[in-house]
């Protein structure tokens, strides 16, 4: 599956992220409660064990790597536009883990809230990967890796966003509909 979406030309990974926020967003207005949250926390876990697949248990020891200077990548990615590609999975890599689990959490706390939230821990998996990367020489621990991710966390959380906007505008409608009778 993931070599299937690493494939894809990146115009098609960016639709179908937007088109997963805006039904992510759309479902969340319709089905809201404790199953909805229930399946995003199943959900969630289900991605962090996908994430460890892909970046701890499918790698063979190799040499130990560190790369620190932020944006590296995007000066690489001038030479070679193949590391366009590789900056765009690792952000894809965490926006379901961000879309997930930004839904998983109570709605009593709030939508800036959770999102924040779901940053702070995608920033925190992402360094502890990196980490168990460099100290078991399981491929380049990279700051563009963390950097990628946490925006990946961002992006699938803003489905919140798109429900709070969904939510006004039908708000705004039920008002206008009842004040025309």
């Amino acid at each position: 599956m993931l070599h299937f979406i690493y494939t894809q030309p990146l115009s098609r990974v960016i639709i179908i992220m937007a088109i997963a926020i805006a039904i992510w967003g759309y479902a969340r207005t319709k089905l809201y409660g404790k199953r909805w949250n229930i399946a995003n926390a199943l959900l969630a876990c289900g991605m962090v064990m996908a994430i460890f697949c892909i970046t701890i248990m499918g790698r063979t020891t190799g040499e130990r790597t560190l790369v620190l200077k932020p944006f590296a990548s995007l000066a690489a990615a001038r030479k070679q536009s193949e590391a366009y590609r590789e900056l765009l999975m690792n952000i894809f890599l965490f926006f379901p883990f961000g879309l997930t689990l930004s839904n998983a959490l109570p709605q009593s706390w709030g939508r800036w809230r959770r999102i924040g939230l779901t940053v702070i821990t995608g920033l925190l998996l992402s360094a502890g990967i990196e980490y168990i990367q460099y100290r078991f020489a399981l491929g380049v621990a990279e700051t563009d890796d963390v950097i990628c991710n946490t925006i990946g966390a961002f992006i699938g959380s803003t489905s919140l966003l798109i429900a709070h906007g969904i939510e006004k505008y039908n708000e705004k409608t039920i008002k206008h509909d009842s004040n025309k009778s």
